[in-house]
């Protein structure tokens, strides 16, 4: 029914919980686009590096030390031109 100016009824009036639950709901929904864009943040992150690591992977092996671990590695315990 309508007021005396000929105006729709008034809006409901919300209790406590249901303001508690919308402010929840909200906060749930933020953390969740957080959690969302860090981890699309990180997944970006890791095709960076491995795609970093496709690049400059031939040279960082030449130049590590796991290069010399091997099967002839075991010859290779003396010095040159010693014991």
């Amino acid at each position: 029914m309508g007021g005396i100016f000929g105006g729709g009824s008034a809006a409901p009036v919300k209790t406590v919980a249901q303001t508690e639950a919308q402010r929840d709901a909200a906060s749930a929904r933020s953390r969740a686009d957080e959690r969302a864009s860090s981890s699309e943040r990180s997944e970006r992150q890791a095709v960076q590096q491995r795609r970093r690591l496709r690049q400059t992977g031939g040279m960082k092996l030449l130049f590590s030390p796991a290069r010399q671990e091997g099967p002839d590695s075991q010859q290779y315990k003396t010095k040159l031109g010693g014991n």
